[in-house]
């Protein structure tokens, strides 16, 4: 794992899908250490680029029970833990569909939300992006990490602390 950084985000090069459980893993520890009830992560990237690994790792992190898989035909899945890990996938979601799946109000409850095709949905002001890219070989990614918000930018420099001690 190679890391590079610059004010407002944070660019990881994973090489291997469990390098990205691993990045996914380190914020969700933080997330669960800092009780982040609420926090939004939106992730992007094209089909195969690694956004269920990266909640896989998510999940662990968090201490989310469950075996963790794309929530693409059933829209969200619920992971139980300390802090609550709402798997969204707006693959399949139209904008106008949006206020029957209740977004909102999964954002807005007892846990950490995380959206895969985020692109398609509006964030609150407050959330971390990831955006995911395929980098070279089969299983290598860019994982760029980026923060709107005040206390979504002190998540993002915490995560970038534990990067970069690894």
């Amino acid at each position: 794992m190679s890391v590079d950084a610059g004010p407002g985000f944070l660019e990881v090069h994973t090489g291997s899908p469990d390098e990205t459980r691993a990045l996914g893993e380190a914020l969700g520890r933080l997330l669960r250490a800092r009780d982040a009830r609420g926090a939004v992560v939106g992730l992007t990237g094209p089909l195969g680029a690694g956004k269920t690994c990266f909640v896989q790792g998510l999940a662990r992190g968090l201490g989310a029970g469950g075996y963790v898989r794309s929530p693409t035909f059933v829209l969200v899945h619920r992971y139980p833990g300390p802090l609550p890990l709402y798997h969204v996938d707006l693959y399949r979601i139209a904008p106008p569909d949006l206020d029957a799946l209740g977004l909102e109000e999964i954002i807005e409850g007892d846990g950490i939300t995380a959206i895969e095709w985020a692109g398609t949905a509006p964030l609150p002001p407050d959330h971390l992006s990831v955006e995911l890219s395929f980098d070279g070989d089969e299983n290598a990614r860019t994982v760029r990490v980026g923060a709107a918000g005040g206390r979504s930018r002190r998540l993002l420099d915490g995560l970038r602390t534990c990067v970069s001690s690894r």
